[in-house]
């Protein structure tokens, strides 16, 4: 399947992304924008809308997200939400998430199309789409170091049987994916400011099969 297509301008509606991201300038978002570039889908088509985590996307002491929602509506744009699917152990999980937002939409009379990490039908979040095209076939071994380290703290117990130490998470994973490749320290240095170089495909591989879900919803708001 080919993503490559330039898309018209012309008589095109104005498209808001609402993601879960704190702001324009953390992976998430950078990840999104690299994705649409990838698509070749003009920048000037689109506005990110950064909500801080899914609650805040429709929540009542926050009704800023709720008036740019119905005013894009209002003027012949499209909403779109990509957010988290999330699993039961952080409360949520894909069919949960949806029916949550999916309510909510309903009861405050919103229109927006709905999307959630990592493929729009399993539980989980944007970093499970994200180690899915990590290039692991170029860099076989830090994975395997990694997934030993993980192992070794793990089997760390404190005198009550619980784990001693705080396993880290998939973002942070992918932190020590980027920062410990053989770049120069000038590509390293971009991950402060949330730029994980998602364009290089000596590092991701944004042609993966599993990008192919995201691709295909938002292709369909963008024809």
């Amino acid at each position: 399947m080919q993503w490559n297509r330039k898309w018209k301008l012309d008589n095109m509606a104005k498209v808001k992304i609402f993601l879960e991201a704190e702001s324009l300038n953390v992976p998430e978002s950078k990840f999104v924008v690299s994705i649409l570039k990838h698509m070749g889908i003009n920048p000037d088509r689109y506005d990110l809308m950064p909500t801080g985590g899914y609650s805040n996307l429709m929540d009542s002491d926050s009704t800023t997200n709720v008036g740019i929602l119905q005013a894009n509506t209002d003027e012949g744009g499209i909403n779109l939400v990509i957010f988290d699917a999330d699993s039961p152990q952080n409360n949520g999980g894909f069919e949960k998430r949806r029916e949550e937002l999916l309510k909510r939409k309903k009861e405050m009379g919103l229109t927006f199309e709905l999307f959630l990490w990592p493929n729009n039908k399993d539980d989980g979040d944007v970093e499970v789409l994200m180690e899915s095209i990590a290039r692991k076939d170029l860099y076989p071994q830090l994975f395997e170091c990694y997934e030993k380290y993980e192992h070794c703290i793990s089997q760390r117990k404190n005198e009550q049987g619980d784990a001693f130490y705080h396993l880290p998470n998939r973002k942070n994973k992918l932190h020590t994916y980027f920062t410990s490749l053989p770049i120069s320290q000038t590509k390293r240095d971009k991950a402060g400011k949330g730029d994980w170089l998602w364009d290089d495909s000596e590092i991701w591989n944004l042609d993966a099969d599993t990008m192919n879900p995201i691709k295909e919803f938002l292709s369909k708001q963008f024809i």
